[in-house]
């Protein structure tokens, strides 16, 4: 199991240890995150909160919601919403363990313009 953790530690989120990548995108939101995603289904995922801490904002289409801390402002995971793609979910695995994040692949993805991978 991988566990990610906001800055103040008021939510934790546990997932398998099943990904070799993360994602970076580059679309509006993303960019000015710059987080790094690991793709998982809802149903791989344990997020434990204390109460009232977790707020979240949707852009564009709708399709997800990006969650973050209302304490440390950590942006911690996104969901999907009733239009978007009920079978996936993300972490932000800029939250885990530098030794964990260092052994994964980062792959690049255009979430700007093409919605395709960036080749390098």
């Amino acid at each position: 199991m991988i566990e990610a953790r906001c800055h103040c530690g008021n939510i934790k989120i546990t997932v398998p240890d099943s990904t070799e990548t993360v994602t970076c995108c580059n679309c509006s939101a993303c960019s000015k995150y710059a987080s790094l995603w690991a793709y998982f289904s809802p149903l791989e995922v344990e997020i434990v909160a204390k109460k009232d801490t977790i707020s979240s904002y949707s852009w564009g289409d709708k399709t997800i919601k990006f969650h973050h801390c209302n304490n440390c402002g950590c942006l911690t995971h996104y969901t999907p919403t009733q239009l978007g793609n009920k079978d996936k979910m993300a972490v932000n695995f800029r939250l885990v363990n530098a030794t964990i994040l260092s052994s994964l692949n980062t792959r690049f993805f255009d979430g700007a313009d093409t919605w395709s991978e960036i080749k390098s």
